[in-house]
């Protein structure tokens, strides 16, 4: 018999920044900004510039 809680553990993803499309851990982004609803992680002061300058061209991006 298996393990009881085995295959039931919870797979998160790896966010990807919407800018750069470099995949980066939550715990290590520069910033993560929720816009309209979603959050968005960031990998550098680069990318958060430019999200915050067009966000609506990156939050239609696929997030992860």
């Amino acid at each position: 018999m298996g393990h009881p809680l085995k295959g039931t553990a919870k797979k998160t993803t790896t966010p990807k920044d919407p800018v750069c499309g470099k995949r980066i851990k939550r715990q290590r982004a520069h910033i993560a900004i929720n816009y309209k609803g979603a959050t968005y992680y960031l990998c550098c002061p680069l990318c958060q510039a430019e999200f915050e300058q067009h966000p609506d061209k990156y939050a239609l991006r696929d997030r992860g």
